[in-house]
């Protein structure tokens, strides 16, 4: 870590936002990208068009995590109705089972369900992936058997296509949520590139512009000043939640 001193006896500290903030580093970049580009370019700084292509990347991650948010809550919704059928398949699959193997439950495993060994009896699935997998491992093992020889109840065609229709939304439904996790785990690398290059640009504007003093002018491109307090003032006053930069 490389820690900068400017201007310790200025009356002022400069701070950035919160490196925790995704959204106040954001909203400070195009601070500094709006303000920076109203003047002449041949005063703009190198790192303006740095951090105008980072939010630009920002904004299309925002919009990425958005249509993966619509699309995992849109899914979820119609979801639903498929995935409560399926859970009433499966349970009249169990009766099944139950009456074909009164004697001997642990059958059910070549249908895809779970036996719980100390009381001999056939374990419902608990999740949408669980089901899922139980539907398909009795889909499988009745469609091996001969037509003659399956179970009617319930109506293996209906099972074919509640589950087939289920896995379709879930996938739907979990492609939109790695989308919105991909695009916030991108977002959180943006964040933290632009955040470097707003202490580069603080660090430049310092040296070359204000000659090494701390100036209220750095507000301009987005930089919070705030005027120093005393100690005792200090030892009373929760000081902003913001990430120190430079000063005393």
């Amino acid at each position: 870590m490389l820690n900068l001193s400017y201007d310790a006896e200025s009356i002022y500290n400069v701070h950035l936002p919160s490196q925790k903030k995704r959204s106040d580093i954001f909203r400070t970049g195009q601070t500094f990208v709006t303000y920076d580009q109203t003047r002449p370019l041949a005063e703009q700084l190198p790192f303006t068009a740095w951090i105008a292509d980072l939010l630009q990347q920002a904004a299309l991650c925002q919009q990425q995590r958005r249509a993966g948010e619509e699309q995992r809550a849109v899914a979820s919704e119609e979801m639903k109705e498929s995935y409560q059928r399926l859970r009433q398949l499966v349970r009249i699959m169990r009766k099944t089972l139950d009456a074909a193997f009164p004697e001997a439950p642990a059958q059910a495993k070549g249908w895809g369900f779970k036996v719980k060994q100390s009381s001999a009896k056939i374990i419902l699935p608990q999740t949408p992936e669980a089901h899922l997998s139980v539907t398909g491992a009795y889909i499988a093992k009745e469609l091996s058997r001969p037509a003659g020889q399956r179970f009617t109840s319930p109506h293996l065609t209906e099972v074919i296509a509640v589950r087939t229709t289920m896995a379709e939304k879930l996938a739907r439904r979990d492609a939109g949520q790695n989308q919105r996790a991909a695009a916030v785990a991108q977002a959180n690398a943006i964040a933290a590139e632009l955040y470097s290059h707003l202490q580069g640009a603080a660090s430049h504007l310092l040296t070359f512009r204000y000659n090494y003093k701390i100036t209220p002018e750095l507000q301009n491109w987005g930089y919070i000043v705030v005027t120093r307090r005393s100690a005792g003032q200090n030892s009373a006053i929760k000081p902003p939640a913001t990430t120190h930069l430079w000063g005393r």
